[in-house]
């Protein structure tokens, strides 16, 4: 418990038991002190619900309280199995701050969720796995990154820098009615070759793709 804290499910808990009761016995068989329990109910901010019974609780202050369990020994690992479900808007940002603030302590958390936009907005790292076999591990910029590739570029002679990058060999495809997509080349080649042409850009960026 001192070195590893995990949430798998946000059932474990007895129904009849208070919050704060089933915090104070896994506190006991880690020989925890009481002191720990009222911190980390504060942390997860469910110090108000601690003396109602489990069974009165919604699914987020189960997560919660999964979650204070699991940091009872201040432990230097999170391992959290989708820990914002049940949440409310206001929690899952909640979660979000709370987990970042904890990894920027020098500490891990390793989270399993398939909420692809939430984990996007939270870790530094992704790891896919496919059918039990590793795909790969890389960090989230540099994987959203991989997979696009593509240059989103917008000007007011979009016709004039499209036959300029026809002949430069690139690839281009309308997106509005003053936007290209570019398939390849990078940023650098596109924004050189519109300058050489003496055409305008209102906009120039590295289409990356999402986790989804």
């Amino acid at each position: 418990a001192r070195r590893v804290g995990a949430v798998l499910e946000s059932t474990d808990f007895h129904p009849g038991r208070r919050g704060r009761d089933h915090l104070r016995s896994l506190a006991l068989a880690s020989s925890i002190p009481d002191s720990r329990v009222d911190e980390v109910l504060a942390l997860v901010e469910l110090t108000p619900a601690a003396r109602r019974r489990v069974k009165g609780y919604s699914l987020g202050m189960r997560q919660r309280l999964g979650l204070a369990a699991a940091l009872l020994g201040d432990p230097e690992l999170l391992v959290l199995d989708e820990p914002a479900n049940g949440l409310d808007p206001e929690g899952v940002r909640w979660l979000r701050d709370f987990l970042r603030r904890f990894a920027s302590e020098g500490k891990t958390v390793f989270v399993s969720s398939h909420v692809l936009a939430e984990v996007a907005q939270t870790v530094d790292r992704v790891v896919i796995i496919n059918r039990g076999r590793h795909v790969t591990d890389a960090p989230l910029a540099e994987l959203t990154a991989r997979a696009s590739g593509a240059i989103r570029v917008r000007s007011p002679q979009r016709e004039q820098l499209a036959r300029a990058l026809e002949d430069a060999g690139l690839q281009a495809a309308p997106l509005d009615p003053d936007g290209l997509v570019v398939a390849a080349g990078g940023t650098a080649q596109v924004g050189e070759l519109a300058a050489a042409n003496g055409i305008v850009l209102h906009e120039l960026t590295e289409q990356g793709s999402t986790l989804e």
